[in-house]
């Protein structure tokens, strides 16, 4: 088995926004090591003097380089047909596949993390850098941070793995991903992911501390997990975040609608840094009568309605709200102008006609929907979710036989608070015919 050991110099930690200055490629062959490349490269910008701190590399020395577009077909041939290998490999494989997918260039190598594969075989040391693993190895880096130094220590590094390697077992392993093209960051364990169940559930991901920075619900737990990790982020923001990542946890549900509204408890609980959507679904749009100066009664669409008191229903996005307009609009022959809404051929009937009574009728129906208190039932996954007095005050699983009174359903319930993302999954459960409405 062929290992090209690769570690590049960039101007910049993510390859959005940043170039490669410099490659070095060792082989590792049969207990050999042999150097294959090693070239400057001009990244079209300036290095950062950050970078010229730890790297050496300035502007100056690779103003006249090559930008690195121009080796591709070179690389390609040194790379292929060989494991691709580096210390933190995402890191340099992404950067270079990046370059050539920018050059519509295929870019795909089977890869092996002498991180991940340092922790399997030394699982006493306390860190697994690269020059604390060279000092307590007795391997000699001649130019650290360095393309050149860092991939021939890397590739030393290799060797001695590959030696403690009884049977190349845990090699097997690293390398035994198949199909699944994971770019999974190096400290979760890749086989923790593929083991997930194929279930409907919550995930949590974690940094180095106790609290989760993502929170996430899926149909299929594995499949959603690792659709996070089957190719680099396409931001700065998703990079940042698949780097993070250190461990995972999950909780299986009985249904998707369990696992939506779970969710969204969860996340009004933990406030993860990365769940960026949730979070700025806290104002609602909220739909609201109001009478004009004419003495017309009309509807209104308004932000953050959490405390008015004749807010008719809640959304999360306008769309929604004025989609929910049109429908119970149509239904009492209002006409949609009524809420500032244009005209449609499905309402020209409607067209000056006197609707004050039908829109009052409208008006009260959804005032009494609101006070009103009930369960949705699943049945397949005997679960419910419990609205009292119009919110939503959490989920539960149903124990003996079924009572139609609001105490046998709080006892039973797992509190959850009332917030828009809460909303919109109970109206997709009053629409869905395999829910069963008890009236409390």
């Amino acid at each position: 088995m062929q290992f090209a050991v690769v570690d590049i110099e960039t101007t910049g930690l993510f390859h959005q926004g940043h170039g490669i200055t410099e490659v070095s490629v060792v082989l590792v062959e049969e207990g050999k090591i042999k150097p294959l490349y090693h070239r400057l490269f001009n990244p079209g910008r300036d290095v950062p003097a950050s970078i010229e701190a730890i790297t050496g590399i300035n502007t100056k020395m690779v103003s006249e380089a090559l930008p690195i577009e121009d080796s591709i077909d070179e690389l390609a041939d040194i790379l292929n047909e060989k494991v691709f290998v580096a210390h933190n490999v995402n890191f340099d494989y992404q950067f270079l596949k990046s370059v050539f997918d920018k050059n519509n260039k295929p870019f795909r190598h089977k890869r092996l993390c002498t991180l991940r594969y340092a922790r399997k075989i030394f699982p006493e040391f306390t860190t697994h850098r690269l020059g604390e693993l060279c000092d307590r190895l007795g391997i000699v880096n001649e130019a650290q941070h360095r393309a050149h130094g860092d991939a021939m220590a890397t590739a030393q590094l290799l060797l001695q793995l590959l030696e403690k390697d009884n049977n190349a077992s845990t090699l097997k392993k690293l390398l035994g991903r198949g199909e699944h093209h994971l770019v999974l960051p190096a400290n979760l364990d890749e086989q923790e992911v593929l083991s997930l169940p194929d279930r409907p559930g919550v995930y949590y991901m974690y940094g180095i501390g106790a609290k989760p920075i993502y929170i996430g619900k899926a149909k299929s737990l594995k499949k959603r997990v690792i659709s996070h990790f089957t190719s680099s982020g396409s931001t700065r923001r998703k990079q940042l975040f698949q780097r993070q990542v250190h461990r995972l946890e999950y909780r299986e549900t009985d249904s998707e609608y369990h696992a939506l509204l779970l969710e969204d408890a969860e996340i009004k609980k933990h406030w993860p840094r990365y769940n960026r959507a949730q979070k700025e679904k806290t104002g609602a749009i909220g739909v609201v009568p109001y009478t004009d100066r004419a003495g017309v009664s009309r509807l209104a669409f308004v932000n953050k309605p959490g405390a008015e008191p004749d807010v008719l229903a809640w959304f999360n996005s306008l769309h929604s709200a004025k989609s929910w307009v049109y429908k119970a609009f149509m239904e009492f022959g209002i006409n949609p102008r009524r809420a500032g809404l244009p005209l449609s051929e499905d309402f020209e009937m409607f067209d000056g006609q006197d609707e004050s009574d039908a829109f009052e009728a409208f008006v009260q129906r959804c005032f009494n929907e609101k006070s009103r208190s009930f369960a949705l039932i699943e049945s397949t996954a005997k679960r419910y979710a419990l609205i009292k007095d119009g919110r939503y005050r959490g989920y539960g699983k149903i124990k003996g036989k079924t009572e139609s009174n609001i105490e046998y359903f709080e006892n039973q319930l797992e509190a959850a608070p009332d917030s828009p993302a809460a909303r919109a999954v109970i109206r997709n459960m009053l629409s869905d015919d395999r829910i069963k409405k008890i009236q409390l």
